[in-house]
């Protein structure tokens, strides 16, 4: 099933409520690039949560803090950016899944991830959080990672990053370039089209007939729409 979502980069949760009110069905908030502590993080999740939607968390770098934090706090799922390797992937793996639902990837590294009383599991009333592990997306974003896609195994999704993976191949932006879809394609042999993701950050309506087959489009950035739309009315 295509799950659609918002995306956002402002830190606030009013923002965060605002991207709510509509048919999508979900918000990313991306911690890479937006400028949030852990109290607004925090709003953001509990806000996207309490509209029914799905909430999955971007992570700049791998910080077992950070995803503890994302995820006691009731994430859905989370977005790594940049991974390239196995051991990467293991490590991922470690820190999002707890001692029951591990092992089931193959991997043999010891599980980091530990079990409190937290809102995820509604403060120790909730008895059915190990049957539902969060959605874990690694992001393909360099040549490395497009080389190495058959060891990046076990993720729920697999998400291109256009412009990181185009300037990784010396050819920033041409995303019609024979190399860039060449790259994209030898993702696409090893990852089954339903589990492919994809960031649409503007242009949406002519770009997202390209993606018909995929399991998550993550469609805007609340900063574009805000940027585009008042420029539109410059001219009223």
């Amino acid at each position: 099933m295509e799950r659609k979502l918002a995306w956002q980069q402002i830190p606030s949760a009013v923002v965060s409520d605002i991207l709510c009110q509509n048919k999508l069905d979900g918000v990313v908030i991306d911690t890479e690039h937006g400028c949030f502590n852990n109290e607004t993080l925090y709003s953001c999740i509990q806000i996207i949560t309490a509209n029914n939607k799905q909430c999955f968390v971007r992570l700049g770098n791998l910080d077992l803090h950070l995803v503890k934090y994302c995820l006691d706090a009731g994430a859905t799922g989370l977005i790594f950016s940049t991974v390239e390797t196995r051991k990467q992937a293991e490590e991922i793996h470690a820190y999002c899944k707890y001692p029951v639902a591990y092992g089931k990837e193959g991997y043999a590294t010891s599980n980091r991830r530990g079990l409190g009383l937290v809102r995820q599991n509604k403060w120790g009333n909730s008895k059915t959080l190990l049957a539902k592990p969060p959605i874990i997306i690694a992001q393909i974003e360099t040549r490395r990672g497009v080389e190495n896609i058959g060891d990046i195994k076990g993720f729920d999704f697999y998400m291109i990053g256009p412009y990181d993976l185009s300037t990784s191949l010396g050819i920033p932006g041409q995303f019609n370039s024979s190399l860039y879809l060449e790259a994209v394609e030898k993702v696409k042999r090893v990852v089954p089209i339903e589990k492919m993701a994809v960031h649409i950050p503007k242009d949406v309506h002519k770009e997202i007939k390209k993606y018909n087959g995929y399991g998550i489009i993550a469609v805007g950035m609340d900063t574009i729409v805000l940027i585009e739309s008042y420029k539109e009315m410059e001219s009223a």
